[in-house]
């Protein structure tokens, strides 16, 4: 009997034993050690990815060279720039490329220019107070130096004509990653003109030895640039001094129509211009040349007309135009006013807006403070007659 009891007890406390054991609960759910081992294993699992995450992020940041033809996904192309198969090429006055990127240290650009040529930077939006030059050939130009680390906006534009220099922006050095491209403004417009969209003279006063030299142009410092500001819209400037409509200069034997048509007219003659965006509007600013090389009024009112049908066939016929003029002289301005009511004046969307005058400039060239009233002006004409609301700020 005695016996049967010891086997009786023994049986029972193993019994016990084994519900107690580390398995699971009576109900069939983990128990607090299972939970507890399992929690543990998890967060030391996590630790493992954050730990490898952290090391990706750490590979990223290291000293690259991009070309930038290959990147253009990374960049905010500004103005005509356009990759082609050596770089991005910045011609036209006000183009260039804008890009984010997590940087420490210093940034380079590579770039080639067929003469020398200035630049505008900003970093960060806000603009320096130094211009940027480049000599004749390859050079390699310090944009900006970081001593931290962290994610920076940099815009490069040239200031300078593509009549005075071509060039191509070809590779960006530094450590760090590019981010995506910045985005596009909501409003953008195209500014077609002669030697004062292109800011000729405007660095310098009125009598200034070899006053339309590059030295003395800055094309990010003029009304079309400045009225661009004012709207908050991405610009386009396709310009060239001494054009004109019907007759320029003897040094630019070709009209302001081929130079529109032509991706880069000063580079190929035969690579025509196909438009990626389509502006909101088309400030037009010629006739000063015409006026100053004998234009025929005739010839000139049927140019003026074709010019302006072109910018339509190329943009859409509803695309709104602003015929600007009187910068420099307005003795024209009577037979282009002729010839854009013959074609339904502001009725058919086609505008006149009558800016300031004045000479004090580099070879009787508008100066800066002009062009910053002329861009007060044209701004405000915009607001009240290309709908108030589109152009708003």
């Amino acid at each position: 009997m005695k016996r049967f009891l010891a086997l009786l007890l023994s049986l029972l406390y193993c019994g016990a034993l084994i519900a107690c054991g580390p398995t699971n609960s009576p109900n069939g759910t983990p128990s607090a050690q299972d939970t507890l081992d399992n929690t543990t294993s998890i967060t030391a699992e996590n630790d493992e990815n954050t730990e490898e995450d952290t090391k990706e992020e750490e590979m990223k940041i290291t000293d690259l060279s991009y070309a930038l033809k290959d990147m253009t996904q990374s960049l905010k192309l500004h103005g005509r720039a356009a990759a082609q198969a050596d770089g991005i090429a910045c011609d036209h006055t006000a183009s260039g490329i804008e890009f984010s990127a997590y940087v420490e240290g210093p940034v380079t650009l590579t770039l080639t220019t067929s003469a020398e040529a200035y630049f505008t930077l900003y970093v960060d939006g806000v603009r320096s107070d130094e211009r940027i030059k480049a000599g004749a050939g390859t050079s390699t130009l310090t944009l900006a130096d970081f001593a931290t680390g962290g994610v920076h906006t940099v815009r490069l534009l040239k200031q300078t004509e593509a009549r005075l220099s071509l060039c191509v922006l070809s590779t960006l050095q530094f450590k760090g990653y590019l981010n995506d491209a910045p985005a596009q403004k909501q409003h953008y417009v195209v500014f077609i003109g002669d030697s004062i969209t292109c800011g000729f003279g405007n660095l310098c006063a009125n009598g200034t030895e070899n006053g339309g030299s590059a030295i003395y142009q800055d094309g990010t410092n003029t009304y079309a640039y400045l009225t661009a500001q004012k709207l908050d819209a991405d610009l386009e400037a396709v310009s060239c001094s001494g054009i004109g409509i019907t007759k320029g200069s003897d040094s630019i034997p070709f009209p302001a129509g081929e130079l529109f048509s032509k991706q880069s007219k000063f580079r190929s003659d035969t690579q025509a211009f196909t438009p990626t965006r389509v502006p909101d509007l088309v400030v037009i600013n010629l006739g000063t040349n015409d006026a100053a090389n004998g234009a025929s009024v005739s010839q000139f009112m049927k140019d003026v007309k074709a010019l302006i049908e072109l910018v339509r066939s190329t943009y859409g016929k509803d695309v709104p135009i602003v015929w600007a003029y009187n910068m420099m002289n307005d003795s024209l301005y009577g037979s282009a006013k002729f010839a854009i009511s013959g074609l339904g004046g502001e009725n058919a969307g086609i505008y006149a807006c009558q800016l300031n005058q004045n000479h004090d400039g580099g070879v009787g060239h508008p100066s800066l403070a002009a062009h910053a009233e002329a861009a007060e002006l044209l701004a405000q004409f915009i607001r009240q007659k290309i709908s108030s609301t589109e152009f708003h700020t």
